[in-house]
């Protein structure tokens, strides 16, 4: 169990940080479904880019038309939340 501080603030206990790779400057974001609500790391085009590369099935262009795609996608999943 975690407690809200003052400011809203929720310490993420240490073991999901470890488990999820949560660092200081971590971008999270939030999402709600019904009376639930879940953290995810933020999005990051740099580790996408480098995965989709690894398939290797990809030319640039299809993978960064591909990326661009997945950005408006979590854009419109955070403005959703709000």
């Amino acid at each position: 169990m975690a407690e809200i501080y003052e400011k809203g603030q929720v310490v993420i206990p240490k073991f999901i940080r470890d488990m999820f790779g949560f660092k200081p400057g971590t971008e999270v974001g939030f999402k709600v479904e019904g009376k639930r609500v879940y953290i995810e790391k933020g999005y990051d085009v740099a580790a996408e880019f480098e995965a989709l590369c690894a398939e290797g099935t990809a030319t640039f262009e299809e993978t960064e038309m591909e990326i661009k795609r997945l950005e408006k996608k979590r854009t419109k999943e955070i403005m959703d939340v709000h």
